[in-house]
């Protein structure tokens, strides 16, 4: 009996290892950005510009939060007309989009690439977009991002926006950090919005 509480305690110990290392040594890229102001519950941020690939589809936010990351994962992973693979980045961001009654998936590309040089898409749901240095406020949370979870916390970023006088300049973006696989506690999660100059 206490050797197998002694290899359950061992794997355990192993397990929270191996999950420490990934949520906080594991070097995956994440675009630039400037912190301008820490205010009481979220900061501003200034973005440098990046690229990005995304796809929009129809579908609840787990069904389209699954089928696009495959989509997009196939793509950066040699999917694409030239069969290159590239590294995976974070966050991944997700913005619901009422038009299509569905959801908007993007990933970051690496920053060794421009429009020009990104390898050529497959799949023509796959939109490739340059997004622009912007001034942004981003409110971070932990914890499972589920649907309830991210619209409880979009009400409390608001009302910190609120409270500051802070104006929106675009809809609220989730940016998930971590896969799923990464203890609740450990995962980082945040929320996203332009801020008008």
């Amino acid at each position: 009996m206490k050797f197998l509480i002694a290899i359950i305690f061992f794997i355990l110990i192993l397990f929270v290892g191996w999950q420490l290392w990934y949520a906080f040594l594991v070097n995956i890229k994440e675009p630039g950005y400037t912190v301008l102001e820490k205010k009481d519950g979220y900061e501003i941020r200034r973005y440098d510009g990046y690229i990005t690939a995304h796809v929009a589809l129809p579908g609840s936010y787990q069904a389209v939060t699954n089928q696009g990351f495959r989509v997009l994962a196939n793509y950066i992973f040699g999917g694409n007309k030239q069969k290159v693979r590239m590294p995976m980045t974070a966050p991944v961001f997700i913005e619901k989009k009422d038009a299509i009654n569905g959801y908007d998936i993007a990933f970051v590309m690496p920053a060794s690439y421009t429009k020009e040089t990104l390898p050529d898409v497959q799949d023509d749901r796959i939109q490739i977009t340059e997004k622009l240095p912007q001034k942004v406020a981003v409110y971070r949370f932990s914890w499972y991002p589920s649907t309830g979870r991210v619209e409880q916390k979009k009400k409390e970023f608001i009302a910190l926006l609120q409270r500051d006088g802070i104006k929106q300049g675009s809809d609220i973006i989730l940016a998930r950090y971590n896969p799923p696989f990464i203890l609740p506690f450990l995962m980082r999660n945040e929320l996203l919005v332009v801020v008008e100059e």
